[in-house]
């Protein structure tokens, strides 16, 4: 025996046991996919729960990705510390449901070769066999020996025994015969080439049969996975159709055999998804009342931001900083109102302007960054109704602030912008157009 031969001997055990008790290959396949689906029941129960876990901790880890922002590093160090700290694995609930997948490596090695992992011959064995039965050229690889395995019955088992010799007595005949279907064959798309009977059109209804169910059974965890209909763990069309289009490849490219394990695996799923959904209707229902109260905590915590957020803006403009964005002059010039000086207008000339050349004060290069102060807006329909329910005073002290009026003053040439007082008069020019004359043009 080799080592793989050691390693499957659980598993082929277990299936030789079915087989020789029930004498059918399909029965046997089915109760060796009900073992497997009991004894992993714990580590599936284990899953959802982790799952549900999972799902209440979203909204907090939802906060921590906006916390991190686009820094992905320091994102994902906080979430593993997150998920050790409340020893969640991110993983747990959707692992276990691929534990089937890993079951399929063994049980495909024990059907392509049932003589050598069921009936533990050596390979010298198995091409003695053959050749006991007239296959001559028989040849180790592909599905040959599960077609060997076929042709075993009860008048040529005498002949097999006695080409093995000492290993005759593992040696039995395994009935591949389920409901008229030959499950040691392959299932062919071309049903109908060699004839169309209830063997060749059952053997293309195999995998059929077992991508509809693995569609059913998808269905079926995500409607007893859900918390609510509100919060419901939905899966992806790609996600969806991946285990169906896994099982429709399965049966139209390996022995029918594979496609019993794969719906008896369908329907056994639903089943324990049923189950495990009674089992854990309290702690969905916990998790529903918990999710419920962060959305709540949530709500409230983004209410009390956007309050502080309305009162600063608000306080800034009743402090005196305009809500609205002075207005540019229509064409290039200088700003007139820097040259003024006294009652002339124009006593330092038209030209003037003090910000031709201007300075940038020294900043320490090593200190803090200076902090840009932007100039508020007008508040908005939203953080006006906020104020009104929090704080009505400030709201009506930062809209009279607001309230500032522009006037447009021409002067000559050049179009001049000066913000009027709160009032809504204009600006008082004394002797302006007195002073402002051909001559001052010339000049």
């Amino acid at each position: 025996m080799d080592i793989w031969q050691i390693l499957m001997t659980p598993f082929s055990w277990l299936l030789k046991l079915f087989c020789q008790v029930f004498n059918s290959y399909g029965i046997a396949l089915f109760l060796f996919t009900l073992v497997v689906k009991v004894v992993l029941f714990p580590l599936n129960l284990k899953g959802k729960k982790s799952m549900i876990k999972q799902n209440v901790l979203n909204g907090q880890i939802q906060e921590i990705q906006k916390r991190c922002g686009n820094d992905k590093e320091r994102y994902n160090q906080e979430l593993q510390k997150f998920y050790a700290e409340n020893n969640v694995n991110p993983l747990g609930g959707c692992g276990w449901s691929l534990l089937p997948i890993v079951f399929l490596y063994p049980l495909y090695a024990i059907i392509r070769r049932p003589l050598k992992y069921m009936m533990w011959l050596s390979e010298e064995a198995v091409t003695a066999v053959a050749h006991a039965l007239g296959w001559a050229d028989f040849q180790i690889g592909g599905y040959n020996e599960l077609t060997l395995g076929a042709m075993m019955n009860a008048g040529n088992l005498e002949t097999a025994k006695a080409a093995v010799g000492a290993s005759a007595a593992s040696l039995f005949v395994v009935n591949f015969n389920f409901f008229g279907i030959d499950l040691s064959q392959i299932p062919q798309l071309k049903f109908w080439e060699n004839g169309i009977t209830w063997g060749s059109v059952g053997l293309f209804l195999l995998p059929l049969i077992s991508a509809a169910l693995s569609l059913a059974s998808m269905f079926v965890s995500q409607k007893t996975n859900q918390m609510n209909k509100d919060q419901q763990v939905k899966m992806s069309f790609t996600m969806i159709l991946m285990g169906p289009l896994i099982s429709l490849w399965i049966g139209f490219a390996m022995p029918a055999g594979l496609c019993i394990y794969w719906i008896a695996n369908s329907l056994l799923g639903m089943v324990q998804e049923v189950i495990c959904g009674q089992m854990l209707r309290k702690d969905y229902e916990a998790a529903q009342r918990e999710i419920a109260e962060q959305q709540k905590k949530a709500k409230e915590a983004e209410k009390e931001r956007r309050r502080k957020a309305a009162e600063k803006k608000a306080a800034a403009i009743a402090a005196g900083k305009s809500g609205k964005k002075q207005p540019q002059a229509k064409h290039k010039g200088v700003d007139l109102s820097a040259s003024r000086e006294g009652l002339r207008t124009y006593a330092r000339g038209r030209a003037y302007d003090p910000n031709r050349y201007p300075t940038t004060p020294y900043r320490d290069p090593n200190g803090p960054a200076k902090p840009v102060e932007e100039e508020p807006k007008e508040l908005t329909e939203e953080e006006k109704a906020i104020l009104a329910e929090s704080n009505p005073e400030l709201m009506a002290q930062a809209e009279q602030a607001s309230k500032a009026d522009l006037t447009f003053v021409p002067l000559g040439e050049e179009i001049v912008i000066e913000a009027a007082p709160s009032d809504g008069q204009p600006p008082e020019e004394e002797g302006y157009e007195e002073a402002y004359s051909d001559e001052d043009e010339e000049r």
